[in-house]
């Protein structure tokens, strides 16, 4: 829940008052209240408000900020109450005035209670101490409810931050709002431009290099401080329309530090598109630092204040358009869905709509039928959303209780029974306890329990009967043998590209290279050689003793001439066979210096290309047992799918790594030891099994030689009951070697 909107989504915060029909005038409690006096709070405020054409009133306690929504009919009984009229006599006027539309005395109790809820409403009578009291501790029960009922988001209120947000207001004169839209669009502008300018180098390596300590560092400083000038920007747009804002703490997000404020007097503001742009204020502020980040960014030498600005254009883009606007959680996009819709509370009107769906059409209820008041065009919004939101909340718990899981396996465990209770059983168990009881549905409890017993087993049946494709997902890389890669043959340099990439034969040269030492000692040899040749036609003629040594001489010095000369040919690279030349860095080629042994491009044969791809040991005996199907896309082309078979594996567990390119740090999911084998070799954190698969056609991803593919191994179908049992076991049996 987006901590600067989350009292509004409370259900204490918003109470929607109705009224019955005139069947129903009298009541046998009214004696008790008839007489008494109230009158409103000083700190209760009243505010008119228009949604699809009606006129509602809002009553606000600016003591806690809660709301209680009023319809016409309330309101007038609301507005007179002033402290000098009995109750008898304010039932009696609103009777004349409001005719058959007129509350009934149950009505008028339950608002009265409502007002009392709500801490707005005093008579002329004793307060009751023990009632106050009880109220107090019923009040901080419910608050600490809601600080700790979603356990995906902790709530902890610290500081009231008004004092603060007030002295900030100078800088933001309400009079130099629109100026403010106009800079603000124009650097958005300018954000979006650098963004597709630079979305290469943005986006470069990213997986990477975000496992990399600075950016792992520069998070836990960034993510923190963008989240509290966001939660600050909502403050001061509550300012800037004359609102209030009391509360500013800390929520712990999937156990992520983040800062909120409590936005809710932003309901008073009458006018839906200031509340609007409330909602929308922390993402305007942060779309704005993103865009200086990244123009910054475009300049700044690389070093850590690149990679902080890095990590804010990351932070502050990314998380704004993924989750803040979003409307089906409950952060500022709902808000403002909300508003726009003109319809309060959506959340909850849309989950009391559906409910009367669910009554009217498949149980079939037809007496003491309320429908919810909607307006026209409401329903489909709210049908829409509450089925919606309710699958995407599931969606994103089971992500990020599987994310802790894997981290923190018993913290993942925890919070995993929590959610399901919280946000899965004690709903449902009310909500069946709430349908046991509805009057509308007291001829119907028959149909209440074969409709959910009926579902119960329609659900148990597709869980656990009914055959789902089942797969093992894994990465891999593209592979060649050592006879497709051209290596250098000595230390050198780059002299000349001399076949262009694309089909080659066996034996045609394919570039050469250039040792400027070799050719140095060749001449220095020759010149050698012809020493020794003309000492040697000297020495024939006066000693032969000396002329036997010049011999041997000569004989090592050819020798070595000959070795450099072949030395020299090797430079010239020719293709080992038939195949299709890539160049590992055709650019800059020329004139870069080349190790011996480093791999300078590659001669593709379809027929010697391979994969090797990485298995978990828990994974590995269903790959080897139950295969129906194999099949892949390159990382770079996700989409295009090809087929492979399965033909050789290492029979052995190994924690070595075919490529760096399945690391973490190269954008893959295996994690690496940090400390590398003797031989300085990178390890993998787990045991792994090498897989070599061959693709029944080879030429369609062949440029993509030594990068990661996605591989799908395809079992048998089988329940998603077996298979989420299949999941758990294997976690606990490597987490406890069950």
């Amino acid at each position: 829940m987006d901590p600067g909107y989350a009292s509004l989504a409370a259900p204490a915060a918003l109470a929607l008052v109705g009224f019955l029909s005139m069947s129903d005038l009298f009541s046998t409690s009214w004696y008790r209240v008839a007489d008494a006096v109230p009158r409103l709070r000083t700190q209760a405020r009243v505010f008119r408000h228009v949604y699809r054409g009606e006129v509602w009133h809002l009553v606000q306690d600016l003591g806690s900020g809660k709301f209680l929504r009023l319809n016409p009919a309330a309101y007038h009984v609301v507005a007179l109450i002033d402290g000098v009229r009995p109750l008898e006599e304010i039932w009696q006027h609103a009777c004349e005035a409001l005719g058959e539309e007129a509350p009934s005395q149950d009505d008028v109790i339950h608002l009265l209670g409502q007002l009392h809820q709500a801490n707005v409403l005093v008579s002329n009578r004793l307060p009751d101490i023990e009632e106050l009291e009880e109220r107090r501790e019923r009040n901080w029960k419910q608050r600490l409810k809601q600080y700790i009922a979603n356990p995906m988001a902790l709530r902890f209120p610290l500081i009231d931050p008004d004092r603060f947000l007030t002295r900030l207001m100078p800088l933001f004169p309400r009079w130099a709002l629109p100026w403010m839209l106009l800079v603000w669009l124009a650097l958005v502008g300018m954000g979006l431009f650098l963004t597709l300018r630079h979305w290469g180098d943005i986006t470069a390596d990213i997986t990477r290099l975000i496992f990399t300590p600075e950016y792992v560092l520069m998070l836990l400083i960034v993510f923190p401080l963008l989240k509290a000038i966001h939660e600050i920007g909502h403050g001061i747009a509550i300012k800037l329309f004359g609102g209030q804002c009391h509360e500013m703490g800390m929520m712990l997000l999937v156990l992520m530090p983040i800062p909120y404020v409590d936005a809710s007097h932003a309901t008073a503001f009458l006018n839906k598109y200031q509340r609007i742009l409330v909602g929308g204020a922390g993402m305007m502020i942060e779309l704005a630092i993103a865009s200086v980040a990244l123009w910054l960014w475009t300049m700044a030498e690389p070093g850590l204040m690149r990679v902080f600005l890095h990590e804010v254009v990351l932070v502050a883009g990314v998380s704004t358009l993924l989750f803040n606007i979003n409307p089906l959680l409950r952060l500022d996009g709902y808000y403002m869905l909300s508003d726009w819709l003109e319809i309060p509370n959506l959340g909850q009107k849309s989950n009391r709509y559906f409910g009367h769906v669910l009554k009217k059409y498949v149980l079939r209820a037809k007496k003491h039928l309320n429908p919810p008041e909607t307006e026209h065009g409401e329903a489909p919004w709210l049908f829409s959303y509450s089925v919606l939101s309710f699958l995407y909340r599931m969606f994103i718990v089971t992500v990020i209780v599987l994310f802790v899981a894997q981290q923190l396996f018993f913290i993942g465990m925890l919070l995993a029974a929590w959610a399901i209770y919280m946000m899965l059983v004690l709903p449902l168990g009310k909500s069946l306890k709430a349908a046991w009881f509805d009057p509308a549905l007291a001829e119907k409890r028959g149909r209440l329990v074969s409709a959910s017993t009926g579902f119960v087993l329609v659900m148990a049946y597709l869980i656990l009967l009914v055959p789902l494709p089942a797969a093992t997902a894994v990465e891999g890389v593209t592979w060649m043998s050592e006879r497709s890669q051209l290596r250098a043959p000595a230390s050198c340099f780059g002299l000349q590209v001399l076949a262009n990439p694309g089909p080659v034969m066996r034996g045609q040269p394919l570039v050469v290279c250039e040792d400027e030492l070799l050719d140095m000692a060749l001449a220095e040899l020759q010149a050698k050689r012809d020493e020794h040749l003309a000492d040697l036609a000297r020495a024939d003629r006066q000693d032969r003793v000396l002329a036997m040594n010049i011999r041997e001489e000569l004989a090592y010095t050819e020798a070595s001439i000959a070795d450099l000369q072949r030395r020299l040919a090797n430079l010239e690279v020719l293709s080992p066979h038939a195949g299709r030349f890539v160049l590992a860095s055709r650019r800059d080629f020329v004139g870069r210096f080349w190790q011996r042994g480093d791999i300078m491009g590659y001669v593709v044969d379809p027929e010697r290309f391979t994969l090797m791809v990485v298995v978990p040991q828990r994974d590995a005996n269903r790959v080897r047992e139950d295969l129906r199907k194999v099949s892949l896309q390159a990382a770079d082309t996700p989409g295009r799918l090809h087929s492979a078979r399965l033909v050789r594996e290492v029979p052995a567990a190994t924690d070595e790594l075919p490529s760096m390119a399945l690391s973490l740090q190269g954008g893959g999911r295996i994690g690496v030891n940090p400390q590398p084998d003797s031989e300085g070799m990178p390890r993998a954190l787990q045991q792994l099994f090498v897989l070599e698969l061959t693709l029944d056609d080879p030429e369609p991803i062949s440029a993509f030689l030594g990068q990661r593919v996605h591989v799908r191994f395809a079992h048998s179908p089988e329940p998603l009951g077996r298979q989420i049992y299949r999941v758990v076991r294997d976690v606990f049996a490597e987490r406890f070697l069950i």
